[in-house]
């Protein structure tokens, strides 16, 4: 355990966040001495508790976390089963999430490609539903092992038991710093289960455009990661260089009616159906169709509202992506939140549409 711990290298924002206790996690042993810990038991019960993981995701808003912060960063990938069709993988929760991306990648199993180059850990990636081109790690994730910080209990969450949705998961509600669960699972291990044949999907973001000027007319799985690799790198800030977070907020998802009225007046707005499970009728066997919804990309609602490029001091809004906000080095937390604020309700001006963070604030 370290006491008034630098965070900086553990937020890819980079701030230089302080942390009143910090404790790095490598075996399950190591996990059940920290459940003993006093100054954890303090903090915990105190509702002071952080688990941080790649810290891809993770805005603090202020420069000081007066509490416990948890590192868990356990390593090892194994192939639990295997038939004709799957392989069923355990990744542990400290494993590089690209790096995984890669390796199953590497070994022909589908499930994962569209995903590549997100940055991050695999422990992290279930917490938030990490999505990106058309795909989401709950398509792929079998199971996820999970230690109670409070008990010392082990738990396995199935699938449905993860309660998957749009960059959200059961995970969200639990081990929340500032709110007082009965349980604090840490996530240590999620198994997946890959395909060894399958459909690649390529009609998501510009995959299909740079496919075919690169000439792939008949693309593997390797060209399908490797373009979003190029893809991604030409929009996002590179990681360790430029401080920030990758899509800092949420797509919008509105109303046929509201796209419409968008769609009015910009006739470039582009556009995905959004799936909705249908709502449960009351007191009857079947169900009511939800209403029909549409995603708009708010990186376009952000641009159009004149901030992609923007500056303000030691912040700003990246020149070639406008959902990505950036650190240019020397800045506050304090500084991202305020910038935040000025987009949300600029873009609410402009189209009546609220967005919403995707990062975690802190």
């Amino acid at each position: 355990m370290e006491k008034n711990f630098s965070l900086r290298e553990l937020n890819t924002f980079g701030f230089d966040v302080k942390a009143r206790y910090f404790q790095e996690l490598k075996t399950m042993e190591d996990i059940r001495e920290l459940i003993a810990n006093p100054e954890f038991i303090e903090c915990r019960d105190a509702i002071r508790v952080l688990i941080l993981s790649g810290g891809s995701n993770i805005l603090f808003s202020s420069e000081f976390f007066d509490g416990f912060v948890v590192y868990p960063n356990l390593k090892g990938i194994e192939t639990l089963e295997e038939n004709a069709e799957t392989v069923k993988i355990r990744c542990n929760c400290g494993e590089v999430w690209k790096n995984f991306v890669d390796y199953t990648v590497s070994k022909g199993l589908y499930g994962l490609e569209n995903l590549a180059d997100i940055p991050g850990k695999v422990g992290a990636a279930p917490v938030q539903n990490i999505g990106a081109y058309g795909a989401e790690v709950k398509d792929t994730v079998c199971q996820v092992h999970t230690i109670d910080l409070a008990t010392g209990k082990t738990k396995v969450f199935s699938n449905e038991e993860c309660h998957f949705s749009y960059r959200n998961s059961v995970f969200k509600k639990f081990g929340v710093w500032s709110l007082k669960c009965e349980v604090f699972p840490l996530i240590f291990a999620v198994d997946f289960i890959l395909k060894k044949h399958g459909e690649l999907k390529l009609d998501y973001g510009n995959i299909r455009n740079y496919l075919i000027a690169n000439n792939i007319t008949n693309p593997t799985i390797q060209d399908v990661a490797s373009t979003v690799k190029a893809i991604r790198a030409e929009k996002l800030p590179e990681v360790g260089v430029v401080g920030s977070v990758g899509s800092f907020f949420q797509n919008a998802i509105v109303s046929v009616d509201k796209y419409q009225e968008i769609k009015a007046l910009y006739s470039d707005v582009p556009s995905y159906p959004v799936e909705i499970p249908p709502l449960p009728s009351v007191g009857r066997n079947d169900s009511v169709s939800s209403p029909a919804m549409v995603k708009i990309p708010t990186g376009w609602l952000i641009d159009r509202a004149g901030w992609k490029g923007h500056r303000e001091n030691h912040v700003g809004v990246w020149d070639k992506q406008a959902l990505v906000l950036v650190h240019y080095g020397g800045g506050k937390p304090q500084e991202i939140l305020d910038l935040m604020k000025k987009i949300q309700e600029s873009v609410n001006d402009k189209f009546g549409i609220e967005i919403k963070p995707e990062v975690n604030i802190i």
